[in-house]
């Protein structure tokens, strides 16, 4: 209850709030340094009912097939931040694909009854039956699924790419790139580790993740100078301030080496909320863009330095659907 009452005050000051995140990722770090990886980051399944599970599950398969353009998964994936459970990729497994790796860089903390009765439940649905190993579902024991926990994406794929090169037909993942402590790094090793036709989708978040909202404006956060913010989040894991901008220029620098080919739908712009279904930016309405870019122009001027100079239509797309394709190189 005190330490409520604590975060509470701290909540409604930014100076007050940015010390406390100072303070915290840097006791983060301690504990990464000592091997603790426990969070409860990515517990998505902790606050959901039974049939909310299964619903989550369910939309993010769909939300990949829809805008990834295709039918079903098959070969070998990479699904990165799973988070608490496996779920998605038990459906890839049941789609036909033969491995999905599960990478992150911290381990959520799960209930492993409740997980149980997830499994069990999409099981009943979807026949899965065969993906379990064990006596009961436990995670440690479906077949084809393997756990990676403990390093972060970037240093995985890098690895994955010096080491064994184009072993992916997809990379996947859903609000965690946003998480990443380097993000563009990562998109390049991942696209490395792609097999040709490859194909990446991340769903990205650009928003604060409730650091200074809902107290403050939802870009209070673009107004912390450069060299504090990467104190506060570095360790946590909390938004790592990298917006559309940089991804463009980095998917704009693969296309043009004739790496890649992408798409870039939005998925929510400040003030104006989600974007359903996801659009490119020159498709969405027209009223609902001048009211995003009037939001920003009325914050812009307290942004920090790297911001203040951006485009106001950049900076108004706080959600994206990242659709990725490896080219074949002869």
């Amino acid at each position: 209850m005190l330490r409520k009452q604590i975060k509470t005050i701290l909540n409604t000051v930014p100076l007050l709030t940015t010390i406390g995140y100072l303070v915290d990722d840097f006791l983060a770090g301690k504990r990464m340094a000592a091997g603790k990886i426990d969070t409860i980051t990515g517990s998505k399944h902790q606050s959901l009912a039974l049939e909310e599970s299964i619903d989550y599950i369910e939309e993010v398969l769909a939300d990949y097939k829809h805008y990834g353009e295709i039918e079903k998964f098959y070969g070998v994936i990479a699904e990165v931040g799973p988070g608490d459970n496996a779920g998605v990729a038990l459906l890839m497994r049941h789609d036909g694909c033969s491995r999905v790796d599960l990478i992150d860089r911290y381990y959520s903390k799960r209930n492993i009854e409740q997980q149980g009765k997830i499994y069990t439940a999409l099981d009943k649905k979807y026949n899965l039956d065969v993906f379990n190993t064990g006596k009961q579902w436990d995670e440690k024991l479906l077949s084809g699924i393997n756990w990676k926990i403990g390093q972060s994406a970037e240093d995985y794929f890098q690895k994955v790419a010096l080491e064994q090169g184009e072993i992916y037909d997809f990379i996947v993942s859903r609000s965690v790139l946003e998480h990443l402590y380097n993000p563009i790094t990562g998109l390049r090793h991942m696209v490395d580790c792609l097999k040709p036709g490859g194909r990446i989708f991340h769903k990205i978040d650009f928003r604060d993740h409730g650091m200074f909202t809902p107290k403050h404006h939802e870009l209070t956060f673009l107004e912390i100078p450069q060299y504090l913010y990467p104190r506060m989040v570095q360790n946590s894991g909390r938004p790592n301030r990298i917006l559309v901008h940089r991804y463009k220029q980095a998917l704009e620098e693969m296309k043009n080496q004739g790496l890649i080919s992408y798409k870039l739908l939005v998925t929510r712009l400040v003030e104006v909320g989600d974007i359903q279904p996801h659009k490119r930016y020159e498709e969405i309405d027209w009223v609902k863009r001048q009211e995003s870019i009037r939001f920003i122009e009325q914050f812009k001027n307290k942004f920090a330095k790297e911001f203040y100079h951006l485009n106001s239509e950049e900076l108004s797309v706080t959600g994206v659907f990242l659709v990725v394709t490896k080219n074949n190189i002869c």
